[in-house]
């Protein structure tokens, strides 16, 4: 099949606009090293000129007109554009900014280009990747994944913590890259804590099965339900063990159940949620257990006064303007 016919399906695709018999053809096409080639370029292309700061101020049908006029005649480019002129507002702007394919594009790369979420301590998000796969992130976190996934891999990159309920896929595996090592899935729900200033990669399986690897892919575990990996970045030791997974279920949805959860674990949930700087004061005062519910969008000044009266400490919680606010928690 001719470069250009690829082309066209491979856009058509894209934007879901094949009819039946195109879709059929290009799905006896679509896996081979060739057409995938051509889908990354694709989507690569998609993606710039989705987030070109260009895109809002570019008249797209004149300049459609004008890169028309000057594509030579004969030319495999000119059949394919003109063919596609409903895909212009896709091709022309990429063209405009140097991008487009194949006579534009620089050294061809396996890699797909990255989108970047990256939130701030208090902030939580939720998005949905191409596959279907719903992805919840907690404060702190950054978190890269491609537009669409090719063939082959649906791989992403976590540094902080998110929950994953990915979708089945027995052919494609997902992965999760972390600086400590990667999780493998092809269809289920898990949590990953990973944060750059903690010292352990958290892997939480609430259903089906995972695998963890380290960042050689040595394989560290594989996870059944309601198990959890715990591996020291620092010290490289390792704990596997059965977990109540209430408390992983439920943080996505701005609750957090503790139950017997030291003071000094819920002094770092405290810190992501509520973008504030905690210090503990006092003799053992780090492993005072609490119980109890933390509702995000609460105020943290109510949720230290019920800790004040039900656990005998005492607070001093300081606004500041230009830096994070800072908490000091003492047990006389």
């Amino acid at each position: 099949m001719e470069s250009n016919k690829i082309w066209e399906l491979a856009v058509g695709s894209l934007h879901k606009s094949l009819n039946k018999e195109e879709e059929e053809e290009f799905g006896k096409i679509k896996d081979t090293d060739e057409v995938q080639k051509i889908i990354r370029q694709v989507n690569q292309v998609h993606f710039k000129t989705a987030n070109s700061l260009l895109i809002h101020r570019v008249n797209k049908e004149k300049n459609w007109e004008y890169i028309n006029h000057q594509t030579p005649t004969e030319s495999k480019y000119r059949k394919l554009m003109i063919h596609s002129l409903k895909y212009a507002a896709v091709f022309a702007l990429a063209l405009l900014i140097g991008i487009m394919v194949p006579r534009f594009f620089g050294p061809d790369t396996d890699e797909l280009p990255l989108n970047t979420i990256e939130l701030e301590w208090g902030q939580m998000s939720k998005l949905t990747l191409s596959d279907g796969t719903e992805v919840w992130l907690n404060a702190g976190t950054k978190f890269e994944y491609p537009t669409s996934f090719d063939s082959r891999k649906r791989t992403v990159v976590l540094s902080g913590e998110a929950q994953f309920k990915v979708a089945r896929n027995d052919k494609i595996p997902f992965e999760v890259k972390t600086k400590s090592g990667t999780i493998k899935v092809h269809g289920t729900t898990f949590n990953v804590e990973s944060y750059d200033d903690d010292p352990n990669l958290v892997v939480t399986l609430i259903e089906g099965k995972v695998s963890v690897n380290d960042v050689h892919e040595n394989p560290l575990v594989v996870l059944e339900p309601s198990e959890q990996f715990i591996f020291n970045k620092i010290t490289g030791e390792t704990n596997q063990r059965k977990i109540n997974t209430e408390f992983y279920i439920t943080w996505i949805n701005g609750k957090i159940l503790l139950n017997e959860t030291k003071l000094s674990d819920l002094a770092k949930i405290l810190e992501r949620w509520y973008n504030v700087d905690i210090d503990l004061l006092g003799e053992n005062i780090e492993d005072i257990k609490i119980s109890g519910t933390i509702i995000k969008g609460k105020p943290l000044d109510l949720f230290l006064k019920i800790l004040e009266s039900m656990y005998g400490i005492e607070y001093e919680l300081k606004a500041n303007n230009d830096r994070k606010d800072e908490l000091k928690i003492f047990k006389n």
